[in-house]
C-alpha cells in the first residue's frame, strides 16, 4: 500500500509578505511530497497438524523375556482405582500372574485361571509341545483390536463356548507357553487392559518340594548363668512358636501386648519356617542393656516360593528381671 503525505516547508516571513497581496504563496519547495511504503504484515501460520498413526502390526513386543519371581508386587488400575496385586502360581506350570485382590484364582477345564470372581472373564496359561506350536497359527482369526494386532505374540482370537479368546504366544526358558483371555463382550473395555498388564508381567517360578515347618537347630552354648539360659530358652520358646503360627505361645514371650500385636504379621503371612540356626550375639550385647541372637531359616511362601533368610532377635529384661523379646528386625 502506498501513502501520500504532504509537508509544508515554507517559512513565515514568505507566507505574511505584503507583495503576496495577503495571500500565502506556496515557494517551490511547500509541495514536496515523501513516498512512503508500506508492507502488510503475513497472515498468522495456520498450525501443522500432526497425523498419529497406530503402532504398526506385530510392531511391539509384550514379553520381552519372562524373568524368575523376586518376590515383588504390583498394582493395576481398574475402572479408574489402582488395586493391588500378589504373586499368584499357576497351580502346574512354573508360571504365575500378578492377580489384582478383587479377582480369583480357580480351575477352568483343567488349568489355572485368574479372573473376575463370577469365572466369566479370566485368563489361563497352558505348555505347548511342537505339535502345538507349529498347528497354532490356523485356529484363529486375525482380528481387528489394533490394541492387540501391534504385540508381535498376539496369535489372534477364536470363539470357545461362545464366547470370544484372545490368544497370545510367548516363550519362558525356551519353552512356548500360549495365554488365553476370555472376556465378555461388555467386560473389554475395562478388562482388556488390566488383562494385558497382567499377561506382561507374568514371572517364573520353579516347583519346589515343601520345606518342613519346626525348628532344627543345636541350641548354642551360652554358659551355666541363669539369666543368660532363661534368655536362650525364651528365644527358642519364641521360635517354636513362629514356626507353630501359636499365637498364644508367641505372645507370651513378647516384651508387652503392643509389640506383640506388631509382630503377628511373622504368623499372619501364610509363610512356612524351617530354623536351622541360631546365633548368641551378646547377653547382654556389650555397652547395651538388650541381649540378642541371630536365627537363620529357610522359608517358603503360600504360593511355593522358598528363599533362605534370617532376623535378629532382641530381648529387654521386664519389671520382674526377665529377658523378653524386644524386637524381631
Amino acid at each position: 500500500m502506498l501513502l501520500a503525505l504532504s509537508t509544508g516547508c515554507g517559512n513565515g516571513s514568505e507566507i505574511n509578505s505584503p507583495d503576496a497581496g495577503g495571500m500565502a504563496q506556496p515557494s517551490a519547495t511547500t509541495a514536496a511530497r515523501a513516498i512512503v511504503s508500506v508492507t502488510p504484515s503475513p497472515a498468522p501460520a495456520t498450525p501443522e497438524v500432526i497425523q498419529t498413526e497406530p503402532p504398526a502390526v506385530k510392531s511391539v513386543v509384550l514379553i520381552p523375556a519372562v524373568p524368575d519371581y523376586t518376590e515383588s508386587g504390583r498394582g493395576y488400575e481398574i475402572k479408574g482405582e489402582v488395586v493391588q496385586a500378589s504373586f499368584s502360581a499357576d497351580q502346574t506350570l512354573p508360571l504365575g500372574l500378578f492377580m489384582p485382590e478383587t479377582m480369583v484364582r480357580f480351575e477352568q477345564d483343567g488349568r489355572t485361571a485368574w479372573g473376575t470372581p463370577d469365572k466369566q472373564n479370566y485368563i489361563t496359561l497352558m505348555k505347548l509341545d511342537a505339535a502345538d506350536a507349529a498347528a497354532g497359527d490356523g485356529e484363529f482369526e486375525p482380528g481387528n483390536d489394533r490394541q492387540l494386532l501391534k504385540y508381535k505374540e498376539y496369535l489372534g482370537s477364536k470363539v470357545i463356548g461362545g464366547q470370544t479368546a484372545e490368544v497370545f504366544e510367548f516363550t519362558a526358558k525356551e519353552h512356548a507357553y500360549r495365554a488365553e483371555l476370555h472376556i465378555q463382550a461388555e467386560q473389554r473395555a475395562a478388562l482388556l487392559p488390566v488383562f494385558i498388564d497382567m499377561l506382561r508381567d507374568v514371572e517364573y517360578m520353579e516347583k519346589q518340594p515343601p520345606i518342613t515347618p519346626g525348628v532344627f537347630l543345636t541350641a548354642p552354648d551360652v554358659g551355666s548363668d541363669p539369666g543368660k539360659k532363661q534368655a536362650l530358652q525364651e528365644t527358642m520358646d519364641c521360635l517354636e512358636a513362629w514356626a507353630a503360627g501359636d499365637k498364644e505361645k508367641f505372645a507370651a514371650t513378647m516384651h508387652s501386648p503392643q509389640l506383640n500385636e506388631a509382630l503377628q504379621f511373622f504368623l499372619d503371612n501364610k509363610n512356612v519356617y524351617h530354623f536351622y540356626e541360631l546365633t548368641v550375639l551378646g547377653i547382654p550385647i556389650q555397652g547395651a542393656k538388650r541381649a540378642a541372637f541371630a536365627v537363620s531359616y529357610t522359608r517358603m511362601t503360600s504360593e511355593g516360593y522358598i528363599i533362605d533368610g534370617g532376623n535378629e532377635i532382641s530381648l529387654l529384661k521386664n519389671k520382674q528381671g526377665e529377658w523378653k523379646i524386644a524386637n524381631i528386625d
